[in-house]
């Protein structure tokens, strides 16, 4: 099918060619970089589901909103002195865009703020590097905080032109209060990484791929992310390509957007992939033996045969992409922490593109794995360096980088470093290089040294562990520089399996042939993934750790702790039927019927369902439905 939106050329490599040689002989700042942002003008920018209807806004729309909405910011944000940092606290949505771009626009350099942070953190940050002011969604900060949705009442009439713009557009990266770095970004550091971009799309054929003549990237990743600024929004809005924005973060939500929209492309996290994954092969497994079997034995096959192996995993797994995405996705990328290879392969062997990339706050997104084997994808390289980034691996196997695309300064605790960018920067992740390719090994400071001085690299046992019913693993020092290994276990609610937890942990380091050099084994109910997480952070989990802040279970003792959560489960049990029935938590008796005695619906007991789904990873089979009907009936259920 021919493709739309690409102003009349033949192909997409012209347009994008032609459109980034044209910028590339104008002065490089954010002013220029705006005027070819929004030069499609009837191009499609966003799309938002609004009830049953699409809700669609062209790129010209969209200029026209930020040229109206730029008095009221400049008025609003009068009490900043211009050229001053101004924080940007927004959820993704096209406000965001148009907020962003008035706040350049009006003359201030936008602070992107990581709204996953506790608000001390951010309260820390906006006091040591001098932000002024702060454009919020609803939340007051210590400095001048104004309201997002004020810009948009009595918006001029007239547009205004304002003859100076914002030099600068600032990372946060995530961490602890006294660890977060500014990373500042100029409009040229952009133009390189858009340079990149094309390089991309003339040498990956799949990574332009559109369906049905468009290309719509899901808005998932945070705008206020590195990865999600440049990736998402930068390479495709620069080339007039559509975004969809989701309503909410639900997993149900994100496949029905997904499949509603077309999405043809999914930048996310591993930790996105991984929990995907993990539920489609739960879904998969329950399901008869000799169904599993069938997938099992598929799977094996397309990963040996390459041409085959495609037409088999379109024909075969239709239904498993039915499930999750569907059949308009073009490309997947994952980037940001390491990715397990049989996710890559799960999601390649199905019938999908996914490709791993790389990328920091403070250098930007410097490569992706561009091959079009499915062998290559699936053994994890972040591929080689794009045309304006350079990749050394030091003798001490970190990853150095150098390039334009790098931020132009990065401040952190009162110092400020200007960029040379023909000086190596040491990104601090392990990294082997092979056939030109980079494959990342975990971080240099997570390294554990052993008594008998042998070093441990945790990301790369932890992928190997194989240990029954744990859902995280971390591998860590505690505060007497003990190695440990502790493993979160959510869903399970009997002495017995919190014992066979503990016992396959521990085989699984002796055949490791590690038990001596990692003697402490401890479970958890806790995730150790925190809100503001995209990764498990070893330096978090041990501070939570030797703070005592963690809920352990000890082997021997297994079975108090089983009944203590057991009383939990009833009492969370409790809550969800009073929140599904809209009654008081005391008015739910645990033996009382949810229709006959509560008054609930068919409609309500599917909300319920979805709830203990979502809450405690349990599905409850179509064949079970309306036979548990009480607390008690759920709590076995669950139990079990």
């Amino acid at each position: 099918m021919k493709l739309k939106n690409i102003a009349g050329f033949h192909s997409i490599d012209d347009y994008a060619r032609d459109k980034l040689a044209r910028y590339g002989r104008q002065e490089k700042n954010f002013e220029t970089l705006f005027s070819y942002m929004f030069s499609e003008r009837e191009n499609i920018m966003a799309e938002i589901s609004d009830g049953y209807r699409i809700q669609k806004i062209t790129y010209g729309e969209c200029a026209d909103k930020i040229a109206s909405i730029v008095p009221a910011v400049e008025k609003m944000l009068s009490v900043a002195p211009k050229g001053s940092i101004v924080g940007l606290y927004m959820a993704n949505s096209i406000e965001w865009i148009e907020l962003f771009w008035a706040i350049l626009r009006a003359g201030y350099n936008p602070l992107l703020m990581n709204s996953r942070l506790n608000a001390d953190v951010l309260e820390n940050v906006l006091q040591e590097y001098g932000v002024a002011a702060v454009v919020s969604d609803g939340k007051t900060f210590c400095v001048p905080t104004v309201n997002a949705a004020d810009a948009f009442k009595g918006q001029a009439e007239t547009k205004t032109e304002n003859a100076v713009w914002g030099t600068e557009v600032l990372f946060m990266t995530s961490g602890t209060s006294d660890n977060i770095k500014l990373c500042a970004y100029t409009g040229e550091n952009f133009y390189y990484q858009i340079c990149d971009s094309v390089n991309i799309i003339t040498k990956c054929p799949q990574m332009k791929k559109h369906y049905e003549g468009e290309l719509k990237i899901l808005a998932l990743l945070p705008f206020y992310h590195v990865f999600g600024f440049i990736a998402v929004y930068m390479w495709f809005g620069f080339f007039s390509r559509t975004l969809v924005f989701l309503k909410d973060l639900t997993p149900q939500t994100l496949l029905n957007t997904v499949q509603k929209h077309k999405v043809t492309h999914i930048f996310a996290v591993p930790l996105v992939w991984e929990t995907v994954y993990k539920k489609a092969l739960q879904k998969i497994r329950s399901r008869e033996a000799k169904t599993y079997k069938k997938f099992q034995k598929a799977m094996a096959f397309v990963s040996k045969h390459e041409k085959l192996g495609s037409l088999l995993s379109k024909m075969a797994f239709k239904e498993v992409r039915e499930g999750l995405f569907g059949d308009s996705i073009c490309f997947l990328i994952t980037g940001g922490s390491g990715i397990s290879q049989e996710a890559l392969a799960f999601f390649n062997g199905i019938g999908y593109h996914m490709a791993n990339g790389y990328g920091m706050s403070e250098i930007g997104i410097t490569s992706v794995d561009i091959s079009m084997k499915r062998k290559e994808l699936n053994k994890g390289s972040v591929g080689a360096p794009f045309g304006g980034t350079q990749y050394s691996v030091s003798k001490d196997g970190e990853l150095l980088v150098k390039g334009k695309t790098m931020a132009s300064r990065i401040m952190q605790k009162g110092e400020v470093k200007i960029t040379d960018f023909d000086e190596w920067f040491n990104t601090r992740d392990l990294a082997k290089e092979e056939s030109g390719k980079y494959y990342l090994q975990g971080r240099e400071d997570d390294l554990i040294v052993c008594k008998n001085g042998e070093k441990i690299n945790p990301e790369l046992l932890e992928g190997k562990l194989q240990i029954k019913n744990a859902d995280e693993v971390c591998l860590f020092t505690d505060g007497k520089g003990t190695p440990t290994l502790l493993v979160s276990v959510t869903g399970c609610f009997s002495a017995e399996g919190f014992r066979e937890t503990y016992d396959s942990a521990v085989a699984e380091l002796e055949r490791a042939q590690i038990k001596d050099e990692v003697p402490v084994v401890a479970l958890t109910t806790d995730k150790l993934l925190g809100a503001s997480d995209f990764k498990v952070s070893r330096k978090k989990i041990a501070k939570r750790y030797n703070a005592g802040q963690l809920m352990l279970i000890e082997r021997e003792n297994a079975e108090s702790h089983t009944q203590f959560l057991l009383s939990v489960l009833e009492k969370e049990l409790c809550a969800c039927f009073a929140q599904v029935l809209q009654k008081k938590e005391e008015e739910i008796a645990v033996t009382a019927d949810f229709f006959t005695d509560l008054g609930g619906s068919s409609l309500d007991y599917f909300t319920l369902l979805d709830m203990i789904k979502d809450k405690y990873g349990v599905e409850v089979a179509t064949s079970e439905n309306r036979k548990l009907s009480s607390v008690q009936e759920f709590y076995q259920f669950i139990k079990k």
